[in-house]
């Protein structure tokens, strides 16, 4: 009986004993003695837009991977710790040049170099993981929207990956603009892409936003300040011109924050004397006008009626 009794506490204590490292520990990596690669997705303006899971992550955090400017603006949870690298330069650039502005013998070693140098940075962050270490990649907003942290994460078995989910701007400009983006009147859907997503690059898949144009829905488009004119162009062709867009740049950046209102046949003349080119979400469709959701429950409860004669 004695035995018995012996037992059960031992199992009782080893239980406890893991119970306790899993609250202590952002995971159970350092209770099993190998690390995680944390994808903390830190939302779009600081720490006012984050939330309290990403705050108490970045608390618990043994090595950042992170740019200079996310760790000042985090630097009350952040801390001291040691920061492994930069995870975005050398990723979009080479040797100083924008990808954008390289010719095609730079082109091809840029392609190589940014493998090469992912491969490196892969490596270290491993050989953390394998010491028991939790290493937090800081990501702007969303992580899984438009997340340049995909270009590391599958390098990894998933099992060694923790995403803290954060906002994405697409949340804060939608806060901004105090519209129920579905349901809005009659649409069907909420399209969140981006022009070269869309269209592929130089715009030649036009045929797809076509044919969603004769759909009533709420569009989306991140990165669609870059070639505006193209899209607007594409845009005019597919929906009636007076139909409602805005774009809000700087979302969730109180200071910065502000939205420009147009409509499908006028944004682009506004957009081209605007100075910003890049930090701006644009939204296109109806539920830019009326009472979106009022309309959509009055349409939802006529055709109620008509299902049930």
């Amino acid at each position: 009986m004695e035995n018995i009794k012996i037992r059960l506490f031992s199992v009782w204590f080893v239980t406890a004993c893991l119970l306790a490292a899993a609250w202590l520990f952002p995971s159970t990596a350092m209770a099993w003695g190998r690390g995680h690669l944390y994808v903390i997705g830190a939302g779009p303006a600081g720490p006012r837009t984050a939330t309290l899971q990403v705050l108490d992550a970045l608390k618990q955090m043994d090595v950042l991977v992170a740019p200079q400017k996310q760790i000042d603006l985090f630097a009350e949870y952040a801390g001291q710790k040691p920061v492994l690298f930069d995870p975005w330069t050398d990723i979009w650039d080479y040797k100083g040049k924008s990808m954008w502005e390289l010719d095609a013998a730079e082109l091809g070693a840029f392609k190589k170099e940014r493998f090469r140098i992912r491969e490196e940075r892969v490596a270290k962050i491993k050989g953390l993981l394998a010491k028991g270490k939790d290493v937090g990649l800081m990501e702007y907003g969303n992580p899984c929207l438009y997340g340049p942290s995909h270009w590391y994460v599958e390098q990894f078995d998933p099992e060694d990956v923790v995403v803290i989910p954060g906002m994405g701007c697409d949340a804060a400009a939608m806060a901004a603009l105090k519209r129920s983006t579905i349901p809005a009147h009659d649409s069907h859907f909420v399209i969140q892409t981006s022009p070269f997503s869309l269209m592929r690059w130089g715009g030649k898949e036009q045929g797809i936003l076509k044919n969603l144009g004769k759909y009533p829905s709420t569009m989306i488009f991140y990165m669609a300040l870059w070639k505006q004119e193209a899209l607007f162009k594409v845009l005019n062709g597919c929906l009636p011109p007076e139909t409602p867009c805005a774009v809000v740049f700087w979302a969730g950046y109180p200071e910065k924050e502000r939205i420009l209102r147009g409509t499908v046949g006028d944004m682009s003349e506004k957009l081209s004397k605007d100075k910003e080119k890049f930090m701006g979400l644009l939204f296109v469709g109806r539920f830019l006008e009326g009472k979106p959701y009022e309309n959509a429950m009055i349409r939802s409860q006529k055709e109620l009626g008509k299902n049930n004669k």
